[in-house]
């Protein structure tokens, strides 16, 4: 379970800094993007991501950097094809992504 919390860190860290993005984010919510919002967005995706890292060489020590790296590429590569080709499909699965956290956190923390 604990790979899954990394990942799905890592990932919603990538969708918060896609999301951050004007373009993205217009064309997803249909509305313009705020500076607060951005601001917003930025630092849930910087703190997502470095938490991630940190889960990855706590728990794998050496092959934690390694494992954080293809999750990276992972993330980026779903996040392209995902607003490349489905962008109608980004908030259904940012809900996935933050109930997929949730569970697989409280999961970590009770065993």
């Amino acid at each position: 379970m604990m790979e899954l919390l990394q990942f799905t860190l890592c990932f919603l860290g990538f969708n918060c800094f896609a999301l951050a993005k004007f373009n993205h984010f217009r064309d997803v919510f249909k509305k313009k993007l705020t500076e607060k919002q951005r601001n917003s967005f930025l630092l849930s995706g910087w703190i997502s991501i470095l938490l991630s890292l940190v889960l990855c060489v706590l728990s794998d020590a050496g092959y934690g950097a390694l494992l954080f790296c293809g999750y990276m590429a992972l993330s980026v590569l779903m996040l392209m094809i995902l607003y490349s080709f489905t962008v109608s499909w980004v908030k259904h699965v940012s809900v996935l992504t933050m109930s997929v956290l949730l569970l697989s956190g409280f999961s970590v923390m009770i065993f």
